[in-house]
Parts: structure tokens; sequence; C-alpha cells
């Protein structure tokens, strides 16, 4: 071969080496440059749509954000699986993020990963049947940190259940705007606080979320989710207010229309799916324990349990911490676990790393403690008024036996001991929410 073939095949191979390298180390550069700017907050408002078919009424909910929101926003449309061209649409459009997914999420499966995908310091829920109007956003925005109390925000309608709902007259949308644009002025003596929020337009900071967590995806399709997260709202100790001096138009259950003959069927069973998660929440509300307090969702979760967030890593939660636990697949630790979001993973601080025979040996002992009639961290006690867990020297007690059971305590790990009366009695514990989304 000749020593200029060699040196062009020298070149070709240098250039396609380097071309190479070059690719890969730009790939990852541009991917930390992202994921490190995705991390950053975003000074505005991430507005959330969940959206499945019915798609001119998410081009008219679009259209009329664009119109009437002059505050810093970025918009998340998240379809679930929508047959009518809604795909297609938010492929057309400019300025959007959105994700499509191959099968029907529902309500609270979609806003969770429109949660999941925002970067605001505020968050909206919006529902893609709703159509904004003038003042609408910078009205809520207000309302919201008027008072550091005010959880969620939601705005008065034309189409609603509960105290939200507005008697109007107008016939088009030319005289809804025009009413809304008269309609639509600040006032703080209009503000309510109320008992329930309807999820069609909700607003809260990111760090109420921070607080919250996502929405329990063990209610189908829609309807009682909304009332589940607003509980939890006010058992954390803040309000919901709605926003009296500001309209947006509603048609109305699109979605769930679409549902015809199952639609009671559906409401029927989140209905139970709701009270056997909370069986009393006014008794809950009564108690007053979180008035004035800054509790953490996780604070309201048990102590001595096995958890995993969304990857295949395991945490032995104790003492407020989660630590690490080294196993393999399929351990005895895995079958123990309960899946939580990442948002309640985080709230636990990272302690060290644990085997998981030292996991089984803490667990060994406070079973042990509880044949012995000892009081130890970790363990459950049940009583004549219900089951608790002994926690620093405080009972705290299991709402139900819903709770018992969504944190995987079998009924040999339940003691009948006798517990003295005096001892304070401290946060009560619930249920989890049913995390079913895989990156959450």
């Amino acid at each position: 071969m000749s020593k200029p073939l060699q040196m062009e095949g020298g070149y070709a191979d240098g250039a396609r080496k380097g071309y190479a390298q070059g690719f890969d180390d730009g790939y990852s550069r541009g991917v930390a440059a992202g994921s490190a700017q995705f991390l950053m907050p975003f000074q505005g408002t991430s507005i959330i749509i969940p959206t499945y078919n019915k798609v001119h009424y998410l081009r008219e909910c679009i259209d009329s954000i664009r119109a009437y929101t002059p505050e810093p926003y970025e918009l998340i449309i998240v379809d679930n699986a929508s047959n009518d061209g809604t795909g297609e649409y938010l492929r057309s459009l400019q300025g959007v993020r959105y994700r499509i997914n191959p099968g029907n999420l529902g309500f609270a499966g979609s806003v969770n990963q429109g949660l999941m995908m925002a970067r605001g310091t505020t968050l909206m829920i919006l529902n893609n049947d709703s159509v904004v109007t003038q003042g609408w956003l910078s009205n809520l925005l207000y309302c919201l940190h008027h008072n550091p109390q005010h959880g969620i925000v939601g705005p008065m309608t034309n189409y609603i259940s509960g105290d939200q709902l507005l008697e109007v007259d107008y016939a088009t949308m030319t005289e809804m705007q025009a009413f809304a644009s008269a309609y639509n002025r600040p006032d703080p003596a209009a503000w309510q606080v109320t008992a329930r929020l309807t999820g069609f337009c909700m607003l809260m900071r990111r760090s109420t979320f921070e607080r919250l967590g996502y929405f329990d995806e063990g209610f189908e399709i829609g309807n009682c989710e909304d009332d589940d997260y607003g509980l939890r709202t006010r058992i954390l100790g803040e309000q919901l207010i709605i926003a009296r001096d500001t309209f947006i138009h509603h048609y109305g259950s699109v979605s769930m229309k679409s549902l015809e003959g199952k639609f009671d069927e559906v409401y029927g069973r989140n209905l139970q799916y709701y009270a056997d998660k909370w069986s009393d929440p006014h008794g809950l509300l009564a108690l007053g324990w979180q008035s004035g307090t800054s509790v953490k969702t996780t604070e309201l979760y048990p102590t001595s349990i096995v958890v995993k967030g969304p990857g295949p890593k395991l945490y032995w939660i104790e003492g407020g911490f989660r630590y690490q636990i080294e196993e393999g697949p399929g351990g005895p630790c895995e079958q123990r676990a309960v899946r939580v979001s990442r948002v309640d993973l985080s709230g636990w601080p990272l302690g060290g790393v644990f085997t998981s025979e030292e996991v089984l040996h803490r667990l060994a002992a406070i079973r042990e403690a509880g044949l012995s009639g000892k009081l130890c961290d970790g363990l459950v006690v049940s009583k004549p008024r219900g089951m608790y867990q002994y926690r620093a020297g405080q009972c705290h007690r299991f709402i139900n036996r819903r709770a018992v059971a969504g944190w995987n305590f079998t009924e040999d790990a339940i003691h009948s001991l006798v517990v003295e009366d005096n001892l304070p009695e401290g946060v009560p514990l619930i249920a989890p929410p049913l995390i079913k989304s895989e990156h959450i």
C-alpha cells in the first residue's frame, strides 16, 4: 500500500475517532448542562394541564392562557393516550412542554407526571376544559402569597360543585370575558377559607407541594383525588382558600362525561377508597395538633419501616432518617418495602448504610421487646382505642387499619401491651398515597 493511501486511511480513522470522542464529550456536557438547568427553579408558575381527548377544549384553554397571562409561566401538558388528534396538536405547538402517555393514567397519575416535570416556584393544576380570563393568575398569586397559611387557592366558576359555583348569565365566550374583566378585581375581603377545593384549578407554592407530596394514584380516572389532596393540606395546617374575586370559565366534567355509564361505578369506587383511607377526617382535623406547626407528611408516617422510591434502592427509616440498605434483588427487605414518592423520600434526611442483616436484627429486637412486654421505638401496640406506634416517648395512633396495612405491618408485628395512659400522644399516623407512576 502506498504511503499516501496509508496516510489517508490514518486521517479518516483519526477523524472518525475524533468525531466519536467529540460527540460523546459534547453529549455528556449537554446532558449535564440540561440537568443542571432543569434543577434550577423557574421564577414563575408551572401550569399543568392533564388532558384526554376533546382537543378543541384544550386548544381553547391554551389560547386563553396565552391571551390573558402576562405573568411568567411555563405550560406543561400531560396527555392520557388521546385518540382524537391531541398528540398531533401538541407536537405542533411552540414553547410548550408535553408528555404523551401510552395509556390512561387518570387525573392523579397525569397530574403527578406534570408536577414531576414542573420547575416553577408556584404550581397550577388546570383542567383542559377551562377558559382563563383577564387577571386570573395575578389575582390568585396575590391571594396565595398574602398569607403563609394559604396552602392552595382556587377561583370561582360557572360549573362546579360546592362553594366555588357562581351563577352567571352570559351566553357567549365574548360575553364571558367581558363579565370576567369586570368581576376580577383584587379584593382580600372576598377570600374565603373553605373545607374543600375542587381540582379544576388549584394554585400552590412549591414549598407546599414539597411538604404534601404527590396525588394518590389509588383514585381511578378522576373524582375524589382533589378532596384527598385538600384534606392532606389541611392536616398539615395549611388553609384552602376560595378567591371569590377571581372567575374563570369551566365547561365541566368533559373527560368524566366520556365515561358515560361507567361514571357512577368509578365514582363509587373512589368514594369507597377515600372512606377506607380516612375513616373519620373530621375527627382527625379536630385534634388541633397541627395548628401553628410546620409538619411534613413524612412526620405522619411510622418509623422502623422499609421504603423504596422510584429506583431500586431500599431504605430503612429510623429516628427521622433514611438509611440505604445493602441487599440483592428479591431479598427479605425488598419484600417488606413500601413504595413512596421521591418527594416523600427526600423528607427523610439521608443517614448511613445498613446491611439487610442489620435491618432484620432491628426488626427482631422490636418484636422481642413486644413479646417481653417492653416499649421501644418502632413497636406497634394494640390498645382499646386503636393501634399505636411508640416513638421517642410518645404514642402515635394509626388513624385506621388501612394505615397499619399500608405500611406492611403484619399481625405478628402488633402486640397487646398495657401502655400507660399518661404517655403523651403524638401526631397520628396515616397511610401512604398509592404511587403507580414509575419515575415520581
